[in-house]
């Protein structure tokens, strides 16, 4: 499901530190006295014109998948299925069991479709992808930059994010309780906000579910990201600022009796019988969001679009989207459904 593209949901959000944060860059102080033993990861920002700490997407998708990992291994016991909920995306088997991985089996099975592979994969890969297939989900990297604001805005916004502070610190010998290495020193944010964007395309309701109870308990604090994380760095909010539904290809509103300004349909709305077999799919019902959202296109370009812009209410969205996460879950497992 790359070749083509029949949803499409982006989520923008900004992240704010609540502690000391770190994302390593890898330069280590060297010959250099201005640099710390571990520095923020930073970049040459055009819009700024200048340089720039930040939050890669990479950082914050391994996050994402790695939460996401943990949830469906734990409601994923007991499956009837002899894929597995969530791979090992670090093993080195192609066999069922504790060290499988959706993408050293199909390192092993290079001449299989992309349904085949769709079909084939875990839960988890189904989202995130595998490195036989594309992921269906994307993050961006996270700037201390907000192209809507006006200049004065945009400064003020770089200039309190882009403060970073020392931290020092020592490792302990287990053994002795003796200093082993040290001291080093850390370089840390403490303030501001990081706006970036997912995007998950061809989605099915159950993959928003499970990205939603994700991005709640990142929003609670309950996820840390980034280095040192078992020493209390790491710990962020997340601020939820737009969301917006599109179905590229729609020419109008109302079609064949679907309503798309009413209701949340995933991909299996836009497909044939026979795609749905293919890609092992599971058929969901449209859902109706609790907060009508705001058309923002009309489809007179090929493009329907819905958008939220309280928080409060993509909230209510993506809570919305959480029975059809436990309804997959039950299929999976042979339940019903």
């Amino acid at each position: 499901m790359h070749k083509k593209m029949v949803n499409e949901l982006r989520l923008s959000f900004s992240i704010a530190p609540r502690g000391p944060l770190l994302i390593k860059s890898g330069k280590e102080s060297g010959a250099d006295p201005t640099l710390l033993d571990m520095n923020f990861v930073r970049l040459h920002h055009a819009g700024l014109g200048r340089e720039t700490v930040y939050l890669p997407g990479s950082s914050l998708k391994g996050t994402l998948r790695s939460y996401c990992e943990k949830i469906a291994r734990t409601v994923g016991e007991g499956t009837n299925r002899q894929l597995p909920f969530s791979c090992n995306p670090l093993g080195n088997s192609n066999k069922p069991g504790a060290q499988y991985a959706c993408g050293r089996y199909f390192d092993k099975h290079k001449d299989a479709s992309s349904a085949q592979k769709f079909a084939g994969s875990c839960a988890i890969c189904r989202i995130f992808g595998h490195t036989g297939m594309a992921a269906h989900l994307s993050l961006s990297d996270a700037y201390p930059w907000d192209a809507s604001a006006v200049e004065a805005e945009r400064l003020a916004l770089w200039e309190k994010t882009n403060h970073t502070e020392q931290r020092n610190g020592v490792a302990i010998d287990r053994v002795s309780g003796a200093v082993a290495v040290g001291p080093f020193n850390l370089e840390v944010v403490t303030q501001g906000d990081f706006l970036g964007e997912l995007a998950l395309k061809n989605f099915q309701l159950w993959q928003i579910g499970l990205l939603g109870i994700a991005l709640r308990d990142l929003a609670r604090e309950r996820i840390p990201i980034g280095f040192s994380k078992s020493r209390g760095l790491g710990r962020v909010s997340v601020n939820l600022r737009a969301l917006e539904v599109a179905y590229p290809g729609q020419f109008a509103v109302k079609r064949n009796g679907r309503d798309l300004s009413a209701a949340l349909h995933g991909v299996t709305a836009f497909l044939d019988e026979k795609s749905v077999t293919e890609y092992d799919y599971r058929v969901e019902e449209a859902l109706p969001p609790p907060t009508p959202g705001t058309v923002a296109e009309l489809g007179d370009e090929g493009r329907v679009s819905l958008r939220w812009t309280e928080a409060k209410a993509i909230e209510d969205v993506l809570r919305a989207c959480a029975p059809a996460w436990a309804q997959f879950v039950q299929a999976w497992r042979g339940e019903g459904g």
